[in-house]
């Protein structure tokens, strides 16, 4: 019963059919009550059918009750065996002259319950086995295969596989687009940690590469034990929470920028989300590192932030030797990951927009669009 539930719990998408079937089962109910008062006159012991109805109807609130809780396919067994009784009470309830003369059963299309109930539970082999036993039923009731008889099984057996069908058709789909969020989110951490140990730890390898001879022996061990404790957090801990609230970029980016670059900003605040502000100074800050390292020495870095209705739009540029036509592929490549993961990357995350303008000797610029989202 417990693993049923699970099951129920698993396939959210289910729900839809279970209070379809909740419909259908209490609109086959009052088709009987109907048929119950066209021929109360006609049965032989109408007393009892009307007790068959309200058992049926007690019942109804019940299963109808466990199927949208739980989606129980122990429900829908039980539900099978006591329509078999509601509907072979027929032979109590009605005389024996209307039962050969292929009169309805008192349960009429009230049976057809389990058959979608199974289905919906168990997928099209349970629809179909739901559907054999109600003909079993229905046919030691009438004992001779009529006409209508042969309607019911068409109607069953079509109403069985095709609800088990499209009840298995979203449980696959649930199941794939659950992988695929999966795969999505296992990619993005994968992204996250990349970013991040570029930021931090690869930045800090590549100065140490660079000036490795330059810097004494103190330096570079504090350097090596900040970041064994940086790359301890990241693998044992999980990403700090973000800040709330809606924060001033221009704070955010005046920490994130070398002392020699020039920022300009627009008079007012440019406020964006806490988490989208974080993310932006970083691609402007690893913006800013690579015009550091790759424009040369003397190159000019300046930083414009605009701000408008669509969004906040962030250019980068320096004066410096610029990047030649296909370097950034080939960085790539290499396994370089400053501008493909900490900046575009970080730019496609926020749903933003990025430009480079760049040739041989006349400079680079950046220029990176984000829209602006709600909080």
């Amino acid at each position: 019963m417990i693993a049923s539930a699970a099951r129920a719990r698993a396939h959210p998408d289910l729900a839809p059919l279970w209070r379809g079937l909740v419909v259908y089962r209490v609109v086959a109910l009052a088709a009987a009550v109907v048929n119950l008062v066209r021929a109360f006159d006609a049965w032989a012991r109408p007393a009892l059918g009307v007790a068959v109805l309200v058992g049926m109807a007690v019942w109804t609130a019940v299963s109808s009750w466990r199927y949208l809780r739980t989606g129980d396919p122990a429900t829908a067994v039980v539900d099978l065996g006591l329509t078999a009784l509601a509907t072979a009470s027929t032979l109590l309830v009605e005389t024996p002259e209307r039962v050969a003369a292929g009169g309805a059963v008192i349960t009429t299309v009230w049976s057809a319950g389990p058959v979608l109930a199974l289905a919906v539970a168990l997928g099209w082999r349970g629809g179909l086995a739901g559907a054999v036993v109600t003909l079993g039923v229905l046919f030691g009731v009438r004992r001779t295969v009529d006409g209508a008889l042969l309607f019911d099984a068409q109607l069953l057996l079509v109403a069985g596989l095709a609800v088990g069908l499209a009840a298995d058709t979203m449980r696959r789909s649930t199941e794939r687009l659950r992988a695929a969020a999966a795969r999505e989110a296992a990619t993005a951490e994968r992204e996250r940690l990349a970013r991040d140990i570029h930021d931090g730890v690869l930045q800090v390898l590549a100065l140490v590469r660079r000036r490795g001879d330059e810097l004494p022996a103190p330096e570079l061990a504090r350097l090596a034990g900040e970041q064994e404790v940086a790359l301890r957090r990241l693998i044992t801990s999980s990403p700090a929470p973000r800040e709330d609230g809606t924060v001033d970029l221009a704070a955010r980016l005046g920490g994130a920028l070398p002392a020699r670059a020039s920022l300009a900003v627009p008079a007012g605040p440019v406020l964006l989300p806490a988490a989208d502000a974080d993310e932006l100074a970083a691609v402007v800050r690893e913006a800013a590192a690579n015009a550091a390292t790759h424009a040369g020495a003397d190159a000019g870095l300046w930083v414009l932030v605009e701000d408008d209705d669509t969004g906040v739009t962030v250019s980068v540029r320096d004066d410096g030797i610029g990047i030649p036509e296909g370097r950034l592929e080939e960085a790539a490549a290499q396994g370089h990951l400053g501008v493909a993961g900490s900046i575009r990357g970080r730019v496609a995350a926020l749903g933003g927009t990025l430009a480079l303008h760049t040739a041989p000797g006349e400079g680079t610029e950046w220029e990176i669009h984000v829209p602006r989202r709600e909080v």
